[in-house]
């Protein structure tokens, strides 16, 4: 019995009429699964592959977690049929994109596929194929940075940690984003605040965008915004003294008749002790008042490192730098500056 370029049976010459039944079997079995399945799965699990020719009606599904090159050959070279469709799945972590060999048109919007997207690419002229279907949104990747952030690497993906003000540049994509403010300062039995903390994911367009990393506060004054794109972090509250300007960021404590410095900015952290006490935390309230306040805890990031702690009163010293955690409360001391962190793949 002999078959098809894509594997369809069919009775030959040389095929006895005995052979008939279970032909017509192998045929109707065919025929039932194009119809529910296509013409089934090509699994890739390299960095590059061209198309062939029993491609034709299949889904071709890429595993890779760098990126993956899918090539449409020219007419020449593989001579598919003018309608043929071809489904393109990508399962792994690295962005795919759907190129042409010199000679080819390929029409389309969104030539790129991230993780669990599908496009599906179709022929409709000798050495022209259109993308017929999006592909998700991929992921953004950096060419260029200023004001020399630190990167780690953890897990596969890359963290850029902003300690001051740059700028980074990105092709469009998705990435995600934490953005921690300064802390504010405390002075004797009023700890200062973490500042406001926001992580989120962004879908960004091609472009540089500028960084903006807030400074601590001392003990009179709050900590400063922090900011990247649509994100814009509010400074830890200051100690609530009297001189103070009172705590507009998120953490901070004191009295609250001498400051509003206990209040807190929804969803970018938490408040501080009611009365002279612990600052507020991005994990956490503040706990009990004078003389073992407890500031509220952190968060940690993916980067490794947790971020906004609220001052206790028992402790004495800075907040640490570039975490944006509160000043100490038990003599006077500043707050931590805060950071920006880019997550890429």
């Amino acid at each position: 019995m002999a078959t098809t370029t894509y594997g369809s049976p069919y009775v030959a010459n040389t095929d006895l009429v005995s052979a008939w039944p279970g032909v017509s079997l192998n045929v109707a079995q065919r025929v039932d699964a194009v119809s529910y399945a296509g013409n089934g799965i090509n699994a890739q699990t390299g960095t590059t592959y061209t198309l062939v020719l029993t491609d034709a009606g299949k889904n071709v599904t890429t595993s890779n977690a760098s990126a993956v090159t899918v090539t449409i050959p020219t007419n020449a070279s593989v001579a598919f049929p003018t309608g043929t469709v071809i489904g393109i799945t990508n399962l792994g972590a690295g962005t795919v994109t759907v190129s042409a060999s010199g000679g080819v048109t390929l029409n389309g919007s969104t030539l790129t596929i991230a993780q669990y997207g599908r496009s599906s690419i179709m022929k409709i002229a000798t050495d022209t194929w259109v993308l017929t279907s999006g592909g998700g949104t991929p992921k953004a990747s950096v060419s260029g940075t200023t004001g020399s952030p630190t990167t780690v690497t953890v897990s596969g993906k890359t963290y850029y940690q902003f300690t001051g003000t740059g700028s980074v540049t990105l092709t469009a994509g998705t990435l995600r984003v934490m953005v921690q403010a300064g802390g504010g300062g405390g002075n004797t039995s009023r700890s200062g605040g973490a500042g406001g903390q926001i992580t989120q994911s962004l879908t960004v367009t091609a472009g540089t965008y500028t960084v903006k990393v807030g400074a601590g506060g001392d003990l009179t004054t709050q900590g400063s915004a922090s900011q990247f794109h649509s994100l814009y972090a509010v400074g830890g509250g200051c100690n609530g003294y009297t001189a103070a300007p009172g705590g507009v960021g998120f953490g901070g404590s004191g009295s609250a008749a001498a400051s509003p410095s206990g209040k807190n900015v929804p969803d970018q952290g938490n408040i501080g002790a009611t009365g002279p006490g612990g600052g507020g935390g991005a994990g956490g309230a503040a706990t009990g008042t004078t003389p073992s306040g407890v500031g509220g805890v952190g968060i940690a990031f993916a980067d490794g490192n947790t971020y906004g702690v609220g001052g206790s009163e028992a402790s004495g010293g800075a907040g640490t730098t570039n975490r944006g955690n509160g000043g100490q409360g038990s003599n006077n001391s500043s707050g931590g500056s805060g950071m920006v962190v880019l997550e890429i793949g």
